[in-house]
């Protein structure tokens, strides 16, 4: 009897434990099967994963794109698409599918052109269009409506420039906003706009707000990927999407450091071009789903070399925000953290403008809630302007001035802290007009100044305060041992994917502008297959030739100006 009585109960947990394990089952084959049906209806999917440990989260780092982290908590929120499904299934994490959050709340949309202004409302892609045009109409002494390029689907994306001689390229700082690459991180997007209304209607009685426009070249773009903010369509934000048309985090879409092979999307090649253009000397880029500013490095444990002028910078953005609000951007380190700190990313444009260009900026987190109640917005607006202000205002602190020649023409020359510029923190004036800005944190420097042709210069013991402005101009002396460079000196491919597929991507060093450089595309027949024209600039230019069509199997790149000739074998796959 006992016998029996084992045997009955040894039956009954077996039982249970296939039962156990066939619902586990079951419930993960429904949770799979909810995940791909988000994906295929908003070609994202937000879901919340158990991460057990830091080397797991690097490895998913690189296979989905996190959101918000908590390695302490040991959870992140993250997006994922179609074709990082298999690789972040092989990982065999516990997650769960997640409402996103533009369709937590339905947002509520500006019934007219005229109500966008009471900042209280979403506008329509319409109205956002026409409200930048109304500017431009309005303050055209003021104002210039351009545009950065358009997105995969063909909706502008605009950008604003705010001048006091806004036809004119001024020997004055650049300075540049810019707003919601993630398509439903929408406070920036409003407030962009609400700052693009501010500085124009209080420049006639506002003496700080035209010292600004008078001294600064101030671009402002609201809103960066329409096609995610806009993705239900024109009329609408409810249920935006983090990612362009093409389902791509435009915020991890850029060249990183020792990375330049990603066929980018037509929203990033605009912006590196648009970037690399202007020679911003300041920027900042806002997000949400937090409440914090990030500093570089995003990419790198490494900090900085101007690591406290950053977390200085930082500081001020948050305290001057504490001192107008309550509990509010105290995420992290009271409102501000280093990226690496808080979590790595690769591709963030954040280090792009760092590394690639030289310019220095940061990543603004708005608000925990990404597409946030619009009757809350002007609280955000209240909260943050005056730093706003504040940011725009740190273009005019530090060591400047004017690098020329003996016969006053501007020189493109190379400015380094001696002992203290790492990682191409060094920076480059303007070849424009010769002008440079070096903002850093106070104390004694000795600066090289250098140009390929001319004699390197350094000026010794430079004091500098936290607050201070030091101009310093430089005349810089044609040198008479200078012989120019070989074709492997003068231009380096320094990075290229290869093999290539629909595109080749790369990363052309030219030592000095050569202006417009031919690349041409031959098979092995010695028959040309592609041949375009690019007009580059000295130093690192970010290239993309589209080769879909292309047959697979090798070809030879020729690379040539008036001063080099470079080639290089490629496979196409």
């Amino acid at each position: 009897m006992n016998i029996f009585k084992y045997l009955i109960r040894h039956f009954f947990k077996v039982f249970l434990f296939l039962f156990s394990c066939l619902y586990l089952a079951q419930g993960v084959a429904q949770n799979k099967k909810a995940l791909v049906e988000q994906i295929n209806n908003r070609g994202e999917a937000y879901i919340l994963i158990k991460v057990p440990d830091k080397k797991t989260l690097y490895r998913l780092n690189k296979m989905v794109s996190i959101d918000r982290a908590s390695v302490r908590k040991n959870y992140v929120y993250a997006y994922v698409t179609s074709p990082q499904l298999n690789k972040f299934n092989e990982l065999g994490l516990e997650y769960s599918l997640q409402t996103p959050p533009s369709l937590k709340l339905a947002a509520t949309m500006c019934p007219d052109l005229a109500s966008v202004k009471n900042w209280n409302c979403y506008p329509t892609y319409n109205q956002y269009i026409d409200l930048l045009n109304e500017f431009a109409t309005n303050y055209p002494d003021l104002c210039k409506l351009d545009t950065i390029g358009t997105s995969v689907t063909g909706r502008l994306i605009p950008v604003m420039k705010i001048s006091d001689n806004v036809s004119q390229d001024e020997e004055e700082p650049a300075f540049f906003y810019s707003s919601t690459m993630h398509g439903d991180e929408v406070t920036g997007y409003v407030l962009m706009l609400r700052l693009i209304d501010y500085l124009l209607s209080n420049y006639q009685n506002d003496n700080r707000i035209k010292r600004l426009i008078d001294s600064t070249e101030i671009w402002i773009n609201p809103l960066a990927n329409p096609d995610g903010t806009y993705s239900a369509g024109n009329t609408d934000i409810t249920g935006a999407t983090r990612s362009n048309a093409n389902s791509v985090d435009l915020n991890r879409d850029f060249p990183y450091p020792g990375n330049v092979n990603s066929p980018y999307q037509k929203e990033t090649q605009d912006m590196m071009r648009f970037m690399e253009s202007k020679h911003f000397v300041f920027a900042a880029n806002f997000h949400g789903g937090a409440e914090v500013v990030n500093y570089p490095w995003d990419i790198w444990s490494t900090r900085h070399a101007d690591d406290a002028w950053y977390i200085k910078i930082s500081k001020q953005y948050a305290d001057t925000v504490h001192a107008n609000s309550t509990a509010y951007m105290t995420d992290l380190q009271n409102g501000i953290t280093n990226g690496y700190d808080w979590y790595s990313i690769a591709g963030g444009r954040q280090d792009f403008a760092n590394y690639y260009l030289h310019s220095r900026e940061t990543t603004i987190e708005l608000s925990s809630t990404k597409m946030p109640d619009a009757a809350s917005l002007p609280a955000y607006w209240n909260y943050n302007y005056r730093s706003l202000l504040n940011y725009i205002d740190r273009v005019h602190y530090g060591i400047y001035g004017k690098i020329t020649d003996t016969l006053g023409n501007p020189v493109k020359a190379k400015i380094t802290l001696e002992n203290h510029d790492t990682d191409s923190s060094e920076i480059y004036s303007n070849p424009a007009n010769g002008m440079y800005y070096r903002m850093i944190a106070g104390g004694t420097y000795n600066i090289i100044f250098s140009a390929p042709g001319y004699d390197t210069l350094i000026e010794q013991n430079v004091t500098i305060g936290d607050e201070e402005q030091l101009r310093l101009d430089v005349v810089l002396k044609k040198s008479t041992t200078y012989i120019p460079k070989l074709s492997g000196d003068f231009a380096q491919i320094k990075q290229i994917n290869n093999p290539f597929n629909t595109s080749l991507n790369f990363n052309l060093y030219l030592l000095e502008n050569v202006g417009q450089i031919k690349f041409s595309l031959f098979d092995l027949s010695g028959k040309k297959q592609k041949e375009l024209f690019f007009n580059t600039n000295s130093g690192d230019n970010f290239l993309t030739i589209n080769t879909d069509g292309l047959s697979k199997g090798l070809y030879l790149l020729k690379i040539s100006s008036k001063q080099f000739v470079l080639r290089k074998k490629l496979v196409k796959n």
